[in-house]
């Protein structure tokens, strides 16, 4: 059995790198022959939702919004939720 030359290593290797980048390369085959009609109300609302960082505006007004959406309506539903707990029988006096 003889041996491969480090040369011949390389070339090896290179080949089979460069047989696995170009089966990389290869591009994906697209479903583009179906007939697909767009449904408007969708085009619509991905419209809008890509302008959403554009149009939002961050002023004194904004603040109490913010506020209520993210520590007023959970700090809600964990009270609602824990008083509903501690009424049942089985969840009584645990910790949430």
């Amino acid at each position: 059995v003889k041996k491969n030359s480090r040369g011949q290593r390389r070339k090896m290797l290179s080949r089979i790198a460069s047989r696995a980048t170009a089966v990389a390369r290869r591009p994906q085959r697209r479903w583009g022959s179906m007939d697909v009609k767009k449904n408007s109300h969708v085009e619509e609302w991905n419209g809008k939702r890509e302008i959403t960082e554009k149009s939002f505006e961050f002023d004194s007004s904004t603040i109490p919004w913010l506020l209520g959406t993210c520590l007023l309506f959970p700090g809600f539903v964990f009270i609602w939720t824990s008083d509903e707990l501690n009424k049942k029988p089985e969840f009584k006096g645990r910790t949430l």
